[in-house]
């Protein structure tokens, strides 16, 4: 890029990769506007607010954050080994960050980017040409009220993470009746101190093996200590979580460690497990006298066994995805298994294999970031697709790489 012209920049999602973006923005000069979809910065983190973090202060403020902080005269975070919750990560960090002058006047919050294209041209055009970089990028918004507006940018930095829930049914896709009941399914770690009358004193049908889900199982051990009566039918894909004898992270090493004793335990007084067992259909339970309670039909992963029980709530904790759709127009190319850019997931694949650990994450070089689609980046947490061993300094690094591949 030239002095001469300095290009705009369209960054979509307000959280902690967004914020790095738009900072680094500022710094080289470039205009940008902000996108964040609800109306506070880092909608999809205040969804987790409550939950605490496995890494520390230290790990979740970039320099350029603290920098840009200190310059102002504000109180950064992250002294000694204090794990911020979600709530306070925002308040403490993100929250300030926004309301930084060279960030303030370019944020738009409430305005959800639901399409992009490039002004002129279809998805099937000028393959290769290089001619794409010469037309803008087109941004549809939804506002408040439902409001659509069009906004334009030479670049466009994907930074929207994960928001999109898995289904809960075999394969991936919805189980039968899992549309219908979706009012009786909740797919985000519960908030007790709000939410503990859903879950006291009934029986849950918990559904996933990560650390969403492992968080969910300790709290509603916790809940079933003070109302009996509280049941939990875990459904386990495979035989659980796996510990990690030398895991750095204390947090995340004693979360497993519990949630692992109680797999290897299989039926305890509050926690029934189901092992190598599929979601496999969903209905309402026939009794009249059932209080809305939901039938559920469990399959065996190895053989067509079945079993059917009935629970008063499901929690579906199987992970998260990005919108795809966003840049249907776009010539991105996917990793065919993990969805996120390929050259990236190639990287990934060939450092770390099919998964690893959070902590030996680094960025793998400004060239994975490119995609065919001229000027137009996926950062952060949905650069990793469904990977789930992505850590927030590899979204700063990976900001920095954008502006030396720009410039």
């Amino acid at each position: 890029m030239s002095q001469e012209h300095k290009t705009h920049f369209a960054i979509l999602g307000a959280g902690p990769t967004g914020l790095e973006a738009a900072l680094a923005c500022a710094e080289h000069g470039h205009s940008f506007t902000l996108f964040e979809g609800s109306e506070r910065v880092a909608g999809q983190i205040r969804r987790w607010g409550h939950v605490r973090l496995f890494t520390p202060w230290s790990m979740n403020a970039s320099p350029r954050m603290r920098s840009a902080l200190s310059a102002v005269g504000l109180q950064v975070p992250g002294s000694g080994d204090e794990y911020p919750t979600g709530d306070e990560l925002v308040a403490k960090l993100l929250e300030p960050l926004a309301d930084l002058p060279q960030i303030r006047g370019s944020l738009r919050l409430g305005a959800r980017v639901t399409a992009i294209g490039r002004r002129g041209l279809l998805k099937h055009d000028e393959i290769g040409t290089g001619a794409r970089a010469g037309r803008p990028f087109r941004l549809l918004m939804t506002g408040s009220g439902g409001r659509e507006s069009v906004a334009s940018a030479d670049v466009v930095l994907d930074c929207t993470g994960n928001p999109q829930p898995n289904s809960l049914g075999d394969g991936g896709i919805p189980a039968p009746g899992e549309g219908r009941l979706g009012q009786r399914v909740s797919r985000e770690v519960p908030n007790m101190d709000r939410d503990a009358a859903v879950f006291a004193g009934r029986t849950t049908l918990l559904v996933g093996a990560g650390h969403s889900a492992q968080t969910a199982l300790r709290d509603l051990l916790a809940l079933a200590g003070e109302h009996p009566g509280t049941r939990v039918v875990w459904v386990l894909r495979g035989d659980g979580p796996q510990s990690e004898e030398d895991d750095p992270l204390p947090e995340r090493r004693t979360l497993t460690d519990l949630a692992r004793g109680i797999a290897d335990e299989t039926r305890s007084d509050v926690v029934d497990v189901r092992r190598r067992r599929l979601v496999d259909a969903l209905s309402e339970a026939d009794s009249a006298s059932a209080g809305g309670r939901v039938g559920v039909t469990l399959r065996g992963t190895d053989d067509d066994s079945t079993e059917s029980l009935v629970v008063d709530h499901i929690l579906s904790l199987t992970g998260s995805v990005g919108n795809h759709l966003l840049y249907r127009q776009l010539q991105v190319h996917e990793c065919y298994a993990t969805s996120g850019p390929m050259k990236l997931a190639a990287a990934l694949l060939a450092s770390s294999g099919a998964s690893g650990d959070c902590l030996s994450q680094t960025s793998l070089g400004p060239e994975t970031l490119r995609s065919p689609e001229p000027g137009f980046f996926i950062l952060g947490s949905k650069s990793y697709g469904r990977r789930g061993d992505y850590l927030l300094r590899v979204g700063w690094q990976q900001v920095d790489e954008i502006f030396q591949l720009l410039d």
